[in-house]
């Protein structure tokens, strides 16, 4: 299965320590823009992959990140089975453009459905304690699908 992440989830679960939950669900590939925005060294099961239509990711960055535009642009080429993305614009250009998407929030509820962590509310909260936006729709939307009491 091709993956390709924007930062958001990579910075949002390394600051919680939970990391290991993208390693444990897929293999990850990332373009340049994203390894920069990273800022520290990347585990090495993560895979960076520079894009080959920089004239598309010119035509993109008008209208969204580097990141972004770079994430979007590298899963159209790779034509990966998923993207994760997290901003709401950058989520429309990629449905928009027929990508598969989901957010760092179905990745933590994908993560407790497969066995990787016990429950996905407490991952959540975390990830809002540390300034990661989840909208408490998405979450009570998470937490119905799964079953999941919130807190």
């Amino acid at each position: 299965m091709i993956v390709v992440s924007n930062t958001s989830a990579l910075i949002g679960l390394s600051n919680i320590r939970h990391l290991d939950i993208l390693q444990k669900l897929f293999e990850e590939i990332i373009p340049p823009a994203v390894a920069e925005e990273f800022g520290e060294k990347l585990p090495n099961w993560v895979i960076v992959r520079p894009v080959s239509d920089e004239k598309f990711v010119k035509v993109l960055s008008y209208s969204l990140g580097k990141g972004e535009a770079e994430a979007i642009a590298l899963a159209l080429e790779l034509n990966a089975d998923i993207i994760i993305l997290d901003d709401l614009k950058a989520k429309k250009f990629a449905e928009d453009l027929g990508l598969n998407i989901i957010g760092t929030a179905g990745v933590i509820l994908l993560a407790k459905k497969r066995g990787i962590i016990k429950r996905a509310f407490p991952v959540l909260k975390e990830l809002r304690e540390k300034r990661f936006w989840i909208s408490d729709a998405i979450i009570r939307r998470i937490m119905k699908s799964d079953g999941e009491e919130v807190e």
